[in-house]
């Protein structure tokens, strides 16, 4: 297991067992904080009563071993770790309380050898992976699925309800995983197993961070302040939210696509430095999908040591074979190309890379939030219409079965003229997702999603704080996160986000809609902030995403790959998808019938990790 995923940690690996307690704990370093022995892993307590298993980084972790020496509850420190620093401050405050003062990313094991509990636990927004399974009746867990299927006792049965949410969101939304005995550890959660249960016992789970209730107590008290103080106030948290994250003993630099986000976080980084930090981007061929001019002009403003690297078609054939050892389970989001070249790249220069994801998220710059939010002037919803938007924002948010601009406009006119429970009516009748995927796995059992049903019953919510918080509970952890972390992690780079410092995302969620759209702009007041560092003129244009030219390469280069993988004798040898349904659309979109090109891709990767199943 531990070999498995050796591309996560090159440095050392590290093993640790109590045969008498039935558990053991294996880990692979990457290091990045004190590169020492005095850093290695699985790490004991100063007492010997904790064993931790830490992936990942804790960005405060200076400020917690100041109190734990100004306290007088500091142990003899061995080293300078991030990990040896959070098995202090758990000894002196216990986990509850330790790990609610953490700023960081992580996915953490902690066994406690004094209750015989054994706590995993992930950070607040997912950016570290954490899976647990059963091999038999032993609990395994790793950070990737890899390391439970090394397991020989693992059971390979794949779910599909998990293909299913593949095919209607493009991702495997958690907790599902790809095989029925494994599952994901939710963000912000800790669940804890006794080691002397029966075997298979429900463990106990409680949330240290919960995204929904950190915007709902927030929202409460909302930011009051002008939007130049709002830019004021920004500014200051990206400011010491990158201070932290640039902490390290090895070379850090940043992706830019020459974005709002990016840009960002680049010249703030950029601002905090005497010397140019590298910076990398990558560009296509296409020049349709091509950003990589725009990053160029914003690294020469800047000053960087920029460096580029460019993706062709023939490179996709070979990269989307990689994608299932990669990857683990189906992930159909097409950037996950590009995102695991530049990655490749960057590591050949440095060891950890920020990135300016989650600004859209948290400051509500998709396009699909302002086509719902407009046909309400922005305002308030109320409880009917916010019922009707769930059935809307389902439909967008649903990538490989969203409605084209045609069936937007019908729906939009459905909620801007029928009661609620017409509207929905009418969207399941026609447009939902939910038919599509389990049509074309018919052995998926259908869910009710608690979560828009959740949002939807909160009160004094404006519709994009709706969706923005939906987005940062599930799009965001399910595939940003698992799109960067994988990639870079398969060449041993570090990936950090600096805008999900938990200041910040508190700060995004408390503010009112006229501040978040400061200028009446998409993603204004980040904008407002980037305009202090880097001209307008240089990334003042479409939004733009880091998208690949699938449906050109899907009847170019990967052309005959996916003819085999749609062909009959592979969709029957599985087993899983609607052969006759599944033929169909693929003829009709090289037909040019109709273009669904998400959907296609999805299908072709769910064929794919399908076929390596079979």
């Amino acid at each position: 297991m531990n070999d498995a995923i050796a591309h996560r940690g090159p440095d050392s690996d590290g093993l640790w067992s109590d045969d008498a307690a039935g558990i053991g704990f294996g880990q692979r370093r990457l290091a990045i904080q004190d590169l020492s022995p005095a850093g290695h892993q699985p790490m004991l307590s100063s007492t010997g009563r904790y064993v931790i298993n830490l992936n990942g980084e804790i960005y405060n972790f200076h400020d917690i071993r100041a109190r734990l020496e100004r306290e007088g509850r500091a142990p003899q420190w061995r080293g300078h770790s991030d990990t040896e620093i959070l098995l202090a401050a758990i000894e002196a405050y216990g986990l509850d309380v330790a790990i609610r003062e953490l700023k960081g990313m992580y996915a953490v094991a902690l066994f406690d050898r004094e209750t015989r509990k054994l706590s995993l636990i992930r950070d607040p927004f997912g950016e570290k992976p954490l899976y647990v399974g059963y091999a038999g009746d032993a609990l395994i867990f790793a950070s990737e699925l890899k390391g439970l299927t090394a397991h020989q006792g693992f059971q390979r049965d794949i779910n599909p309800d998990a293909v299913a949410s593949l095919l209607r969101h493009g991702y495997i939304g958690a907790p599902l995983t790809f095989y029925r005995d494994a599952w994901k550890v939710l963000p912000g959660e800790v669940v804890t197993f006794r080691i002397d249960a029966p075997a298979r016992h429900e463990p106990e789970r409680i949330r240290h961070f919960d995204a929904l209730s950190e915007a709902e107590s927030v929202r409460q008290s909302r930011f009051t302040g002008s939007g130049e103080e709002a830019a004021d106030a920004l500014d200051r948290l990206i400011h010491s939210a990158i201070s932290r994250q640039m902490i390290a003993d090895v070379p850090v630099g940043a992706f830019l696509s020459g974005g709002i986000d990016s840009s960002t976080i680049a010249a703030i980084m950029q601002a905090q430095r005497d010397t140019p930090i590298e910076t990398f981007s990558l560009g296509f061929k296409e020049a349709a999908f091509n950003e990589a001019p725009y990053a160029r002009d914003v690294a020469e403003h800047l000053g960087t040591s920029h460096n580029e690297i460019i993706l062709t078609g023939n490179d996709a054939v070979d990269l989307v074979t990689r994608m299932p050892a990669i990857y683990d389970e189906p992930f159909a989001d097409p950037s996950q190309l590009p995102t695991y070249l530049v990655a490749g790249f960057a590591r050949k220069k440095v060891t950890v890379a920020l990135s300016g994801d989650a600004g859209d998220e948290l400051f509500a710059g998709y396009g699909r939030y302002h086509s719902i939010a407009k046909r309400r002037g922005y305002g308030l919803a109320s409880t009917a219409f916010a019922l009707a938007t769930r059935a809307y924002a389902g439909a967008l948010l649903a990538l490989p079965f969203g409605p084209n601009r045609q069936q937007r406009q019908q729906l939009g006119d459905m909620l801007a003229q029928a009661g609620a429970r017409d509207a929905i009516s009418a969207y399941e009748r026609k447009f939902t997702a939910l038919e599509a995927a389990h049509k074309l796995v018919p052995k998926a059992i259908r869910n009710e999603d608690a979560a828009l049903a959740r949002i939807a019953g909160m009160k004094g919510w404006s519709i994009l704080d709706g969706l923005t918080s939906l987005d940062a509970i599930r799009y965001l952890p399910d595939d940003i996160l698992v799109k960067v972390d994988r990639a870079a992690m398969a060449h041993s780079l570090e990936t950090r986000i600096p805008l999900l410092d938990p200041d910040i995302a508190r700060f995004a969620w408390s503010l009112p809609d006229e501040i978040k759209l400061y200028n009446g702009e998409r993603k204004g007041l980040l904008k407002a902030v980037l305009t202090r560092y880097v001209p307008r003129s240089l990334w003042d244009r479409p939004k733009q995403g880091f998208g690949i030219p699938v449906a050109e390469w899907l009847k170019g280069p990967l052309m005959p790959m996916a003819e085999a993988l749609f062909s009959r004798a592979a969709l029957n040898r599985h087993d899983m998808l609607d052969a006759d349904e599944v033929i169909a659309i693929w003829q009709d979109f090289k037909a040019g019938k109709i273009r669904r090109t998400n959907l296609i891709w999805s299908l072709f990767i769910a064929a794919l990790y399908l076929e390596r199943e079979s």
